[in-house]
């Protein structure tokens, strides 16, 4: 068997609506295609950022270099992207192109052998405890408070909410990219997690995450004024997941730090050697797919670190080995997998079970691909 093409699918305007949202938002995924000359393909997306770069470096470099390979041979064919375009092994492009590559390699070899991606990898367990990423920074006060109380009525019991939502100037900038300094008063996020734990009482799990948008300072305050509420973690508190910043807030507070989420595996392998994390999120579309993912899995594991974070390709990961602790659902994304998947895990009661389906156990729904592919 042997690789025989590769294709990207650019779907765009895919709507979805979270709760109380009055209109939908629209979301874009590019999902990858690795075909062999057996008829088997496998299935992954492109994460990260710098779509358009990653995409041009598949289709230009790395198709050329896989077309006849081996699907099967993921540790040589991760040797061979890494020796050949990234001997010094940058963050960025490469790695969100050689993740999404690896993900649909495990999705072969899956298919192949005839089993799920999970048990290929070790089977530790098929049962996640899951949480809602449902907080957005969109939701007013007592939206949020209304949202918690709607996942909460459905059986979900472990809750994030996204904080840090304005700029210096008091503008909605959830995503820095109006590189405007950040605010500098954490009184709104508390009283939203205030009113979250109020609505929802002491017994269900609450995480806050700022994305890394704040600089130390902010982030010490926020903490201070966080733990109260009996957060379970923080998560990427401090801007580029700074590893010796995040060690030293760590030292400062009482609030569990997680962070990981679309950093390359040498990042992972710093922020645990600097004891920057409670929790590692280790994310297999950026670290380098299920190869490098059980590479970080297993340095958490030799410092005694649970694994979180995630979507639909990490739940294989975080199923396959023992220090698998968390799998997120986040609401906007698990929208659009329903909408692009047929039967896409979801949680039920605060867990996600694995599939028993070959590979990932993902089928595209050719309608929905057939409607908002643009090229």
């Amino acid at each position: 068997m042997k690789i025989a093409d590769i294709e990207i699918l650019d779907l765009q305007n895919i709507p979805v609506t979270p709760p109380l949202f009055k209109e939908p938002v629209r979301a874009a995924v590019r999902v990858l295609k690795v075909k062999t000359d057996d008829g088997i393909v496998g299935l992954s997306q492109i994460g990260g950022f710098m779509h358009s770069a990653t995409a041009a470096f598949i289709q230009n470099d790395l198709a050329p270099l896989l077309k006849g390979k081996d699907p099967l041979e993921t540790e040589r064919l991760m040797h061979q992207m890494l020796w050949k375009f990234n001997t010094r092994a940058h963050a960025g492009v490469w790695n969100f192109a050689v993740s999404a590559i690896d993900v649909a390699l495990w999705d072969i070899k899956g298919k192949f052998f005839k089993v799920p991606v999970w048990r290929l990898l070790g089977a530790a367990q098929k049962s996640l405890p899951a949480y809602i990423t449902f907080g957005l920074r969109a939701y007013s006060r007592d939206e949020l408070a209304e949202a918690a109380k709607y996942w909460v009525a459905r059986g979900e019991s472990r809750l994030k909410i996204q904080v840090g939502r304005l700029n210096i100037r008091g503008e909605m900038d959830p995503s820095g990219a109006g590189a405007e300094h950040r605010e500098d008063n954490p009184a709104e996020d508390e009283a939203r997690v205030r009113a979250v734990r109020e609505a929802v009482g002491d017994s269900v799990e609450l995480m806050a995450d700022a994305n890394c948008l704040m600089k130390y300072d902010a982030a010490l305050r926020w903490c201070k004024r966080f733990e109260p509420y009996n957060l379970m973690w923080f998560e990427e508190p401090i801007v580029h997941n700074d590893p010796g910043l995040l060690a030293e807030l760590r030292k400062q507070t009482s609030i569990p730090i997680a962070a990981g989420q679309w950093e390359n595996f040498s990042t992972l392998c710093e922020l645990v050697k600097q004891r920057s994390v409670d929790f590692l999120n280790i994310h297999v579309l950026s670290v380098g797919g299920f190869t490098m993912g059980m590479k970080a899995a297993g340095v958490a594991q030799a410092f005694n670190l649970p694994v979180g974070n995630g979507d639909h390709f990490d739940l294989h990961l975080h199923a396959a080995v023992p220090n698998g602790w968390r799998a997120e659902i986040h609401v906007n994304n698990w929208l659009t997998w329903n909408v692009l998947y047929k039967d896409a895990p979801g949680p039920v009661n605060g867990w996600v079970t694995l599939t028993e389906k070959p590979g990932l156990g993902l089928e595209l729904n050719e309608d929905a691909v057939k409607e908002y592919r643009t090229k």
